[in-house]
């Protein structure tokens, strides 16, 4: 395939586009594996903060559940606390007047009822300090689970944050990698099309010149792998079978003037000069003798019943060395060319004589 600097331009692309939508990928991937932990790391803080809150919420049931319990004891406490006070007042009173009056009896039973009265009111004020405490206690209970709530809270706050923005930075990554996955596909297609076409074009110049050099009779072996050049005259020179490349050392050579007729032909390896000249060429009945008594395979350029010939050595069907005779009006292989056989044995006396 010929060398094309705008596939290879398309190629530098593609591969360009190949490592920068890798590049994305890879970000994206790291993008993916942060916001997964940032996640993983909001979720126990979650967690921590209904636990946390959870506690607080019992902590405070248990406080509504002591007040709701020992509120209407205490009311009723403070009540019957008033009115024992009241009575031990009162009492204390009359046991004075009465001690006033020198009636002992009844100073000393007043006297009694105040401080039984007194007894009672302390009574009930250590009852009510003793549920006061209890709900003093419950709500101390509740209280110390407020900082870790509150902490639990400000955790998750701080996890939601850095999940936001694992979650933005892989949203964003993931944005970047679809435009570059984008552009390399873009790039790709591209690609892809000039290698078609370029393969294309290849393949048809490589039918271009195998047709001319089918044209020009250039042995069969060769005809995929010819090297073909115009010159300044507007004959079609064709080189092949040469060491390494169609026109490299020992290369064979025909040309082509512009009607079509070959008017040069060496093959490989063959010496140079005038002798490869078709005009200076001997006729099929000056050769064959030469080339028959020769041994093994043969192929030689030549004129036979005035047209450019070219003759080849096979086997019949019956297994008998033959020769095979190209030849016509335009060239050797050219349209409507002719197709003579004759046994080697028998050089000059033709089997078939076909239009081709």
């Amino acid at each position: 395939m010929a060398h094309d600097a705008e596939l290879d331009r398309l190629k530098v692309a593609q591969d360009n586009a190949f490592q920068r939508k890798q590049n994305a990928y890879q970000a994206q991937q790291q993008a993916w594996d942060r916001r997964t932990s940032a996640r993983e790391d909001l979720n126990r803080a979650h967690e921590s903060k209904q636990r946390a809150y959870a506690e607080q919420e019992s902590s405070w049931q248990r406080v509504d559940q002591v007040r709701s319990s020992n509120g209407p004891r205490i009311d009723s406490l403070n009540s019957m606390q008033e009115s024992a006070y009241l009575n031990m007042g009162s009492a204390f009173q009359n046991a004075s007047a009465a001690h006033d009056r020198r009636d002992g009896a009844a100073a000393r039973s007043y006297a009694d009822d105040g401080h039984r009265y007194k007894a009672e009111c302390q009574g009930y004020v250590v009852e009510r300090r003793r549920l006061v405490e209890e709900i003093r206690s419950a709500r101390a209970v509740h209280d110390a689970t407020k900082p870790a709530f509150q902490r639990a809270k400000a955790e998750f706050s701080s996890a939601k944050e850095r999940f936001d923005r694992a979650k933005a930075d892989h949203e964003r990554a993931q944005a970047e990698f679809k435009q570059a996955k984008a552009e390399f596909d873009a790039a790709a297609k591209a690609f892809r099309a000039r290698l078609e076409k370029v393969r294309d074009e290849s393949a048809k110049r490589k039918n271009d010149k195998r047709s001319i050099a089918e044209k020009a009779g250039i042995p069969y072996e060769y005809r995929n792998n010819v090297y073909v050049s115009t010159d300044a005259s507007g004959n079609t020179n064709i080189y092949f079978g040469g060491l390494g490349s169609p026109d490299g050392p020992g290369h064979g050579h025909y040309v082509m003037n512009r009607s079509g007729d070959v008017t040069y032909m060496r093959e490989p390896f063959d010496a140079h000069g005038s002798h490869n000249f078709t005009d200076n060429q001997s006729d099929y009945s000056e050769r064959i003798g030469h080339e028959v008594a020769g041994q093994g395979e043969f192929g030689f350029s030549c004129r036979f019943r005035g047209y450019d010939a070219f003759v080849e050595s096979n086997t019949n069907k019956q297994g008998q060395p033959k020769i095979d005779i190209y030849y016509g009006p335009n060239g050797p292989f050219g349209p409507g060319h002719h197709h003579a056989v004759a046994l080697r044995s028998s050089p000059y006396d033709f089997e078939s004589d076909l239009l081709r």
